[in-house]
């Protein structure tokens, strides 16, 4: 009994740990980040733009090559 009890208690403790860092690399961020902390605007902002920068420059580079 001892043996199966330390089976599913390691099995839950991986499926939290895996779903903590799968939630972080999904997001994008350090995985020992929390992965409950809401983005502020000016982060989610300062994404896109770098985004768009991103694909922009990517677009002209491949235009004028």
């Amino acid at each position: 009994m001892k043996i199966i009890n330390g089976i599913v208690i390691g099995l839950l403790l991986g499926l939290a740990v895996g779903l903590w860092a799968g939630v972080n690399i999904g997001r994008d961020v350090p995985i020992t980040s929390n992965p409950f902390e809401k983005k502020t605007a000016s982060q989610k902002f300062s994404d896109k733009a770098e985004r768009f920068y991103d694909k922009t420059r990517d677009a002209f580079n491949e235009e004028f090559k």
